[in-house]
């Protein structure tokens, strides 16, 4: 519908911008546009409300058809009369078209020129219309002609259009746009930012070159090309100084350019927040997220004044803040730096450098009055003390600056100790009771609000406390108070055995139990001593690495009673036996052969015979082998080869060559073995003699009652008896 009127109305326009004449010369006596307002002729006075250091140059109008097409061009006379100096003006002309074109020139490095053009419309009965020649009009000529000329609205629809949309993105409104003045009272961030837009302060040919861009993109998208705005920016960011206040206490964040002088030097928390997308909403720093901006992951600081109408109170880090650290009016440092020292005080954000020890001592540390009589600071290497006479008058004495104190004066070294410790780690407080720390090559520990002095072990281990009743300082457990079965005090750490610190019981429970750290091995055992209640003290100690070996790290029970006494262990195919309630090593070389073989004598095999090598040997109460003597070696020779008595019948007699004598199964007590056999005569019958025994072996059992044996063919008839006595029963002649 808009562009339809539009249409129409350019129409009419083109029938109706006609001359009116009352005779046939042909002179032009008035114009009249669509809705009768009368243009022509025309008088103009065109003021140029630009920045006071603009300087126009020329002002030209040019008579434009409905289509923005120039048909005529009006050079403008400066007004002398104007004390601005500011205005241009035609006298009463005759113009075909009620649409002007006024272009502004501003000259600039000699040769270079700026054109600044803007669009105005004659609908007013007045003759001498007062126009305004500002930046916002020209930057909406641009618009307006991409309405008029590519999407054929009449100029009144494309002006006011661009207007209305101006006036949102710019708070004003149209009215406030056309008539634009620079005030004489100064100026605010808002006259001035499209000045920063385009980086006025930087340069001419920059801000004209910028402002030809932005011109041209406004006039297509309606708004600012957001890298040009983040441009913009950092351009007058980087104009920002830290400068000096005229107390010299403090500084103020300003913009210093060429445009200071127009008053584009305050901080703009608005602005920056808006471009970087960031909020001013913390009391204490934001960061610059932009990854497009050169200041991306600097920060703004909140820096209180306290009264700052101008949002002073953001800023960026002075370069020297950079080395030392931020100062800010809300608090104090002392910073040395390169062999200098530099102090902040408090309600300044100002580094002072190498400043009077006087200064630096009330300025940091407060005046020195009978409230801190006593009180000691360290600063440049000296000790300071606060004195006061009878009278109250109070000074800091110096009388230690620049001296090394002694140990020997310990009052004035104390005190020596407590300020070094203060000026490094700050005051002591109750919240940081027993903190330690270390100072130079000393140790020092926070308590009851003072620092004071103590030994390496406190400070890697803190203060013993109710809380902090154990700890560990080069690979070595330490306790105190609940620890006194170990020497430890209730201020006094001392060394405890890995399983102390680990908390394992040590009790009559635990006798002999072995525990293990990354490095030793540590055993519970009886102290020998008893408490105020007799009763016995368990403690665990550390095992020497002789003591360490594997039957006790395995817990194996060693007593100097039977059955542990000479019990032997094997492990890993080294020997172990238990002796005087201890385990030693056992040398091989000393060892029987069983236990060579791996065979050892213990209470579960006791009396057990082995074969070893052809011996035989005994497992005997004492946990060791023992061989046996050759008779009962021999009894064990015939078990192991004919057989188990009990497992045998009607055995005869067998020669043994060892023991010369005769052996068969004979009773023990209640047990049948092999044993020696003994041949008697009864009355009757003798035996030959001389008697070889060994020829009355081999011979047949017949009966559990009867043994024969031929003996050069005399047959021999014994009776045997299970205790061991043969006894000739009779014998048998050969017959002839």
């Amino acid at each position: 519908m808009m562009k339809f009127k539009s249409a129409v109305l350019t129409m009419f326009a083109a029938l109706y911008f006609a001359a009116c004449s009352d005779n046939d010369d042909g002179v032009i006596v008035t114009r009249m546009d669509e809705n009768g307002y009368q243009y022509s002729p025309a008088s103009v006075s065109v003021a140029v409300e630009f920045l006071p250091t603009m300087k126009p140059s020329m002002v030209r109008i040019e008579v434009v058809d409905g289509q923005l097409n120039a048909v005529d061009t009006i050079e403008l006379s400066k007004d002398s009369t104007s004390w601005k100096g500011n205005r241009f003006t035609m006298d009463s002309k005759d113009v075909e078209y009620p649409l002007l074109r006024i272009v502004t020139e501003f000259t600039y490095d000699e040769k270079s020129k700026m054109e600044f053009t803007q669009y105005h419309r004659l609908n007013s009965n007045s003759r001498n219309y007062n126009i305004s020649q500002n930046i916002y009009m020209a930057l909406a000529s641009s618009r307006i002609e991409h309405f008029v000329k590519q999407e054929n609205y009449s100029f009144t629809d494309a002006e006011d259009t661009v207007l209305e949309e101006m006036s949102k993105r710019f708070g004003l409104n149209a009215n406030q746009i056309k008539t634009y003045e620079i005030s004489s009272h100064g100026l605010g961030f808002s006259d001035l930012l499209l000045y920063v837009i385009c980086r006025h302060e930087i340069s001419d040919s920059l801000f004209y070159s910028d402002f030809k861009k932005l011109r041209d993109y406004y006039a297509e998208k309606n708004f600012v090309d957001t890298a040009m705005a983040i441009t913009a920016a950092d351009a007058w960011l980087s104009t920002f100084e830290n400068v000096p206040d005229e107390d010299s206490l403090v500084t103020v964040f300003r913009s210093v350019s060429r445009d200071t002088a127009v008053d584009l030097k305050y901080m703009q928390k608005d602005f920056f927040s808006q471009i970087y997308e960031m909020k001013f909403t913390t009391k204490d720093f934001v960061r610059i997220e932009k990854k497009f901006s050169k200041f991306y992951g600097k920060c703004f600081y909140y820096d209180p004044n306290g009264y700052s109408g101008y949002d002073a109170q953001w800023r960026l880090k002075n370069p020297i803040e950079d080395t030392l650290g931020l100062c800010l009016r809300n608090m104090k440092s002392i910073v040395s730096f390169k062999g200098d020292e530099y102090l902040c005080e408090n309600n300044s954000n100002i580094w002072k450098k190498n400043v009077h020890h006087d200064k630096l001592l009330d300025s940091y540390y407060g005046s020195c009055g009978s409230s801190k009589n006593g009180v000691a600071i360290y600063a440049r290497d000296s000790l300071f003390i606060c004195e006061c006479d009878k009278s109250d008058n109070c000074a800091w004495n110096d009388k230690y600056a620049g001296k090394e104190i002694s140990r020997k004066d310990s009052a004035a070294f104390a005190k020596y100790i407590e300020a070094k410790a203060t000026a490094k780690f700050g005051g002591c407080y109750t919240n940081g009771y027993g903190d330690t720390k270390k100072l130079d090559n000393l140790y020092v520990q926070c308590i009851n609000t003072k620092w004071f002095e103590v030994d390496s072990l406190t400070y890697s281990i803190g203060h013993c406390a109710k809380d902090n009743e154990k700890g560990k300082h080069l690979g070595i457990y330490y306790g105190c108070r609940s620890y006194a079965d170990y020497a430890a005090g209730d201020s006094v750490w001392a060394e405890i055995p890995w399983p102390v610190y680990a908390g394992e019981p040590c009790t009559e429970k635990q006798l002999r139990k072995i525990s293990k750290d990354s490095l030793n091995y540590f055993i519970c055992e009886n102290s020998g001593l008893k408490r105020s209640d007799s009763s016995v003290v368990y403690k665990w100690r550390k095992l020497d690495s002789a003591e360490a070996n594997a039957p006790v790290i395995n817990m194996d029970t060693c007593e100097n009673v039977v059955p542990y006494n000479y019990l032997k262990k094997i492990y890993d195919d080294e020997y172990y036996m238990c002796e005087d309630g201890k385990w030693h090593s056992v040398d091989k070389e000393k060892l029987t052969a069983p236990e060579k073989a791996g065979d050892i004598c213990s209470w579960a095999l006791l009396n057990t015979v082995k074969r070893y090598d052809g011996v035989y040997y005994r497992c005997t109460a004492l946990n060791m082998w023992f061989d046996v003597d050759t008779v009962t070696s021999v009894s064990y020779v015939y078990r192991d080869s004919l057989g188990s008595c009990d497992t045998l019948s009607n055995v005869g007699l067998h020669w043994n060559k060892e023991t010369s004598a005769l052996w068969s199964c004979v009773k023990s007590g209640s047990e049948t073995r092999w044993g020696k056999v003994e041949l008697r005569e009864r009355e009757g019958v003798s035996l030959p003699d001389p008697l070889d025994l060994s020829r009355f072996a081999g011979g047949t059992r017949v009966s559990t009652m009867l043994y024969t044996v031929d003996v050069d063919g005399m047959v021999y008839r014994f009776t045997p008896t299970t205790s061991g006595t043969w006894y000739l029963s009779g014998i048998e002649e050969p017959e002839e």
